[in-house]
C-alpha cells in the first residue's frame, strides 16, 4: 500500500511541498448482488422471535352408499396431520467503528476534506450490513440442497456436446438441451405430484410462480450465444430474467474425500487451492502466518490459511465451488427475516474518540419445505 509523503522542494531543500487536496472515494458498494435477499425479506421485529408455517395435505374421496350412509352420520373424518416449520430469529451481529474529531483531523488541510473522509468511513457501517446480508443469503441459495423426491436433477451435457462437430454447434446443442430439460421439468412441476416438496404432500404449482436462480456462467453463455435461435419461447425468456448469481456462490458440501494427506484440506488443516476452490459459508476471520484475514460468505480461502486454533476447517463453515450447478428452481424464496436494526454511539471523554455500533439480527436460513427447492446440475 502506497502512503502519501511530502515531496522536497526543488529550490529550498529545507522545505517540503504541500498536498493540494485529499479526496475520499465514497461510491464503494453499488450492486452487491442484493436482488435476491431484497426480494426474500419478510417482516420481523422485536416482539417475538418465530414465524410458524403450517402445511396441509390433500383429502380423499370415497364411494357414496346413498341410504346406507345414514348410519355413518356421526363418523369423524379428521384431515391428515399438518406439517409445521418454524423460522426463528436467532442470529445477531454487530458492526463496530471508532472515529475521532481531533488527532485524525490533523491529516487534513480543511474541514471539508475531513468531513468527506469521516462520512465515507461512517457510510461503511450500512454498506457492511448490505454486504453481509447479500453474501450470506446468496451463499445459502447456492449451497442448500434437497434430495427429497425429484428435487435433485441432472442434465447429461457431455453426451450432447460429444455429438457436435464444432464449438458453435456444441454451444447450441447445450442450450437446446437445457431449454428442453427445463420446459419438461416445468410441465412436471405443474402436474399434481408429491415429488417437489420436502413434506411430500400433494402439490401442483403455477408456471407463473416458478423462479429460476441461474448460475451466471450458464445464463451468460445461453443469452450471449443462443438466445435468438433457441430460447424464443416467451415463457422461457421470462425465466431467463428471473435471477442470476456469480458462479462462486454455487457449491457442494465438504466430503470425507476432500480431507487428508494430499487432499484439498490437508492433514494439518491448511487449504491447497491448486486442487479446487474452497470458500467460506459465513463471514469469518482466517489466519495466515499469524495474520488475520477477514472473509465474507462466498470468499475464497487463501492458500495456507487455517480457521481454528487447531488448524482445521469445520464442515459447516466451508464449501467447494461447484461449476456444474446450472440453476436453482423455487416458487417461494427462502425468507430473510430481520429482527431489529439499532444504531448507537457514545463519546469517550478520556480518549476523545467516538464509538459507533450497528446491531442487527436475522433468522437461521432455511428453504420452505412446503415448496420446491430444486437443484439442476450438469453431468
Amino acid at each position: 500500500m502506497a502512503y502519501p509523503t511530502l515531496n522536497q522542494n526543488k529550490i529550498f531543500a529545507a522545505l517540503y511541498n504541500q498536498i493540494i487536496s485529499i479526496d475520499c472515494f465514497s461510491d464503494n458498494v453499488k450492486g452487491a448482488n442484493e436482488q435476491l435477499v431484497d426480494a426474500a425479506r419478510v417482516d420481523g421485529g422485536i416482539l417475538g422471535d418465530s414465524k410458524v408455517y403450517l402445511s396441509t395435505d390433500v383429502l380423499k374421496s370415497a364411494p357414496w352408499g346413498n341410504d346406507a350412509e345414514a348410519t355413518n352420520l356421526l363418523a369423524l373424518h379428521r384431515p391428515p396431520e399438518p406439517a409445521t416449520q418454524v423460522i426463528t430469529l436467532d442470529q445477531f451481529r454487530q458492526i463496530c467503528l471508532t472515529v475521532d474529531n481531533y488527532l485524525t483531523k490533523q491529516a487534513f488541510a480543511d474541514e471539508g476534506a475531513f468531513s468527506q473522509f469521516n462520512s465515507a468511513i461512517l457510510g461503511w457501517i450500512q454498506d457492511t450490513r448490505r454486504i453481509y446480508d447479500a453474501t450470506t443469503y446468496n451463499v445459502f441459495i447456492g449451497n442448500a440442497v434437497s434430495t427429497t423426491g425429484k428435487q435433485s436433477q441432472t442434465i447429461d451435457l457431455t453426451t450432447v456436446k460429444a455429438n457436435a462437430s464444432t464449438q458453435e454447434e456444441a454451444n447450441r446443442l447445450e442450450a437446446q438441451a437445457i431449454a428442453q430439460f427445463l420446459a419438461d421439468l416445468f410441465v412436471e412441476m405443474t402436474d399434481v405430484s408429491r415429488d417437489f416438496n420436502d413434506n411430500q404432500f400433494l402439490r401442483s404449482v403455477s408456471e407463473g410462480d416458478i423462479k429460476v436462480i441461474w448460475n451466471a456462467k450458464y445464463l451468460n453463455k445461453i443469452t450471449k450465444l443462443d438466445l435468438p435461435t433457441i430460447f424464443h419461447n416467451d415463457g422461457l425468456v421470462a425465466k431467463l430474467t428471473d435471477y442470476k448469481l456469480p458462479s462462486r456462490y454455487f457449491g457442494r458440501a465438504i466430503a470425507a474425500g476432500d480431507k487428508g494427506s494430499g487432499k484439498i484440506i490437508g492433514s494439518d488443516g491448511t487449504y491447497d487451492n491448486t486442487k479446487g476452490t474452497i470458500r467460506v459459508l459465513a463471514e469469518m476471520d482466517v489466519e495466515i502466518n499469524s495474520d488475520d484475514v477477514h472473509l465474507f460468505a462466498g470468499d475464497a480461502i487463501p492458500n495456507g490459511a487455517t480457521v481454528k486454533a487447531g488448524g482445521d476447517f469445520e464442515e459447516d463453515e466451508v464449501y467447494i465451488e461447484d461449476d456444474s450447478v446450472i440453476c436453482k428452481i423455487v416458487t417461494k424464496l427462502p425468507p430473510y427475516m430481520s429482527a431489529f436494526e439499532v444504531g448507537t454511539s457514545f463519546f469517550n471523554a478520556k480518549s476523545l474518540t467516538e464509538n459507533h455500533y450497528l446491531t442487527f439480527g436475522r433468522n437461521t436460513l432455511a428453504y420452505f419445505k412446503n415448496y420446491p427447492y430444486i437443484t439442476v446440475k450438469a453431468v
